[in-house]
């Protein structure tokens, strides 16, 4: 690989505390924006929760919705999304992404792999979720959170 660019002015980033699983999830086309955020808020929670594995080995959750999102319904609207295209910037065709923190990889693999977890939310997804699932694994480097006072960005 080559580094032919400028040189890397700063340090690495190192590894957040825990393994963030990003799901990219696009509605089912037979169901209606608010349906699909409604279900996945509310009913999609109830097999994931009942499952030991999952809450054992969560640290956190998270469901974000379109930073383009209209307050009242939580979703991109078309027009919403054609404006956003407008700015020449690709825009990602997902309805909402799950965002799972774990300690690690082999904890995500033990939720996924846990045959009760995986029959109950596969049956519930079946109601809302087109398939597949586009997933990305990563840790979280925070440069900014002007609440909690962090400003990791370049002194």
């Amino acid at each position: 690989m080559s580094n032919s660019g400028p040189a890397v002015n700063g340090p690495l980033p190192t590894p957040g505390r825990y393994l963030k699983v990003s799901l990219f999830l696009r509605k089912v086309p037979s169901v209606s924006d608010e349906y699909f955020h409604g279900y996945w808020r509310n009913n999609h929670l109830v097999p994931a929760f009942a499952n030991d594995t999952f809450m054992s080995k969560v640290r956190k959750y998270n469901q974000n919705r379109s930073p383009f999102a209209n307050t009242e319904k939580h979703h991109i609207t078309p027009d919403v999304r054609a404006e956003a295209q407008s700015l020449g910037i690709p825009v990602l065709d997902y309805d909402g992404v799950a965002e799972v923190w774990v300690d690690g990889v082999e904890d995500w693999k033990q939720i996924v792999t846990d045959t009760d977890f995986v029959k109950a939310v596969a049956e519930d997804e079946k109601h809302f979720i087109l398939h597949p699932i586009n997933v990305m694994f990563g840790w979280d480097n925070l440069i900014i959170d002007k609440e909690a006072g962090i400003n990791n960005g370049p002194k």
